[in-house]
């Protein structure tokens, strides 16, 4: 069992030590996003797009240069991305416990989380990556696409299946809210209607 307030402390604690981290990986990454598309491949291009060494055109290179940087930058804030979903985790778990948490709820939080991350971690990937593998091999773009799509459909099942119990009870409460009040309505229309006689 795990204390609700050692769990929002050590939540709070690995939220102020990892988003910082975070937003400095998303801005070294946009900005090598954003001279990669708008400075670099364009004057690649402007130059006629020459091959190299009678190999690989320009263009592709440097998309490929710009796409091995993004790739480190990204697996550079991967952990950061993990600790910060586990802390999340342990915020929602502790959110729908009183004083003691058990280890497996909290364990299946972070699961959960960390699969909404890792979805949201690779679509934001892909997006930054869509430009350079483009330039590389324009058809290599729509393949990743499909077999992100068809990853991220089966992670967020999976996802929603370690929640499930938590949406049912959580269905089965507000059910019972919505009759109780659906019956105080009825009980005052019903009092009314013998007042009014």
């Amino acid at each position: 069992m795990v204390n609700r307030e050692q769990l929002l402390a050590e939540s709070r604690q690995e939220m102020y030590d990892s988003l910082p981290k975070i937003a400095v990986g998303i801005a070294i990454a946009f900005l090598i996003w954003l001279f990669g598309v708008l400075i670099f491949l364009p004057l690649a291009n402007m130059l006629g797009d020459p091959f190299l060494f009678g190999l690989i055109g320009l263009g592709s290179l440097i998309s490929a240069i710009i796409l091995i940087a993004l790739v480190l930058v990204i697996f550079g804030i991967f952990k950061e991305v993990l600790d910060v979903t586990d802390a999340l985790a342990g915020y929602a778990a502790a959110a729908y416990s009183r004083v003691e948490t058990p280890d497996e709820k909290v364990e299946r939080y972070q699961r959960a989380f960390r699969g909404i991350a890792y979805v949201l971690l690779a679509v934001i990937a892909f997006l930054f990556f869509l430009p350079f593998i483009a330039g590389i091999i324009p058809v290599l773009a729509g393949i990743v696409l499909v077999i992100l799509v068809i990853w991220a459909i089966l992670v967020l099942f999976r996802t929603g299946r370690l929640f499930s119990g938590e949406i049912e009870r959580w269905a089965a409460n507000f059910s019972r809210q919505v009759e109780s009040q659906r019956q105080e309505m009825a009980l005052k229309e019903q009092q009314a209607e013998e007042n009014n006689e």
